[in-house]
């Protein structure tokens, strides 16, 4: 009784929160696990599995207007955003976003989104569910929430019970207003463990760095096609191109995602490309994932997820990778 108890609340939850947030959660399509809208409760997958679609386009759309020209001259745009919640956001995709937080701090078209948007984690089996997951680049940490963005977090413990969190005064708000007066508030430490930055990341950063010109880019050159898949999988791959678009009728500019793989990544004026073979292409987005984000922001650049793995066309293994680069001298 005490489970069915337990899930009524949760749906409570949902039902509420409905009337006052567009709802993105996981969800079954084709057999296969995604993200996209949903309108109830019973639509929405709570088996904590990772989605194959990662969450940064609700975080960073893959295209954004930002300013136009009018009157002679060039006008930022801050885009009204619809209030949303993202419901069911595993702890590997939440660090992603805490490091989307980091990057884009000073960023006003994504904070403004940013205050728009009710970040609910969810974890089944919790905190098992965290350990199987066994992440290569990073060591796992017993008090992950601390150190993760969220408003709300929902933890499934043994039994089939849930148990709330709140991460930020909006998600106290938030369960207070919707009835749930039994949570805990987990404070917010930052990113980084008290400790300090992780010394398997350094390690590893250390070896990624020094692996310039070895055999393993050259060799994972010739296999890679360079179409840039694993970049818009990644949920923390976050560069982007600036496009103005020379519209007579409304002239403006635009962000778009940018990607490492792709040929004018790196062309500068005169046509110079510094990414001019496809091994010097990984290489730089392993330096960029293991190297340039931890010495930037002392956090890793890859959450262990996986996505990269599972769309690679050709079969090239991070992990494996990984464990290649931590076993050269």
């Amino acid at each position: 009784m005490k489970q069915e108890g337990d899930k009524a609340k949760l749906q409570l939850f949902v039902k509420n929160l409905a009337s006052g947030f567009k709802l993105i959660a996981p969800v079954r399509q084709n057999g296969i696990l995604t993200i996209a809208q949903v309108k109830d409760f019973e639509e929405i997958d709570w088996s904590g599995v990772l989605p194959e679609k990662s969450w940064k386009s609700y975080i960073l759309p893959a295209t954004e207007k930002i300013a136009d020209h009018s009157g002679g001259k060039m006008k930022e745009i801050l885009n009204k955003i619809e209030r949303t919640a993202l419901i069911g956001i595993n702890v590997v995709d939440l660090k992603a976003l805490s490091l989307f937080d980091l990057v884009f701090s000073n960023d006003i078209y994504y904070q403004k989104r940013r205050r728009q948007i009710l970040i609910i984690g969810y974890g089944a089996n919790w905190p098992n569910e965290y350990k199987k997951l066994k992440p290569f680049s990073h060591n796992y940490e017993e008090d992950i929430l601390e150190h993760v963005s969220f408003d709300v977090f929902i933890a499934q413990t043994k039994g089939g019970v849930y148990k709330f969190y709140s991460g930020s005064e909006k998600g106290q708000t938030i369960l207070e207003s919707l009835g749930i007066k039994n949570f805990d508030h987990v404070e917010f430490a930052g990113p980084i463990p008290e400790e300090g930055p992780d010394k398997r990341m350094m390690l590893l950063m250390e070896k990624v760095e020094k692996s310039a010109g070895k055999r393993i880019w050259e060799e994972l050159g010739k296999k890679c096609i360079s179409c840039g898949k694993c970049s818009i999988a990644c949920p923390t791959c976050y560069c982007f191109d600036l496009e103005d678009k020379s519209d007579n009728n409304s002239p403006a500019r635009e962000r778009h995602w940018g990607n490492c793989f792709y040929n004018d990544f790196s062309k500068v004026a005169g046509g110079h490309k510094e990414l001019d073979t496809v091994g010097k292409k990984i290489f730089f987005w392993y330096v960029h994932k293991f190297v340039r984000v931890p010495f930037g922001y002392r956090v890793s650049g890859c959450v262990s997820c996986g996505r990269c793995t599972k769309v690679c066309p050709v079969g090239i293994d991070i992990a494996k990778n990984i464990a290649t680069l931590m076993k050269m001298k």
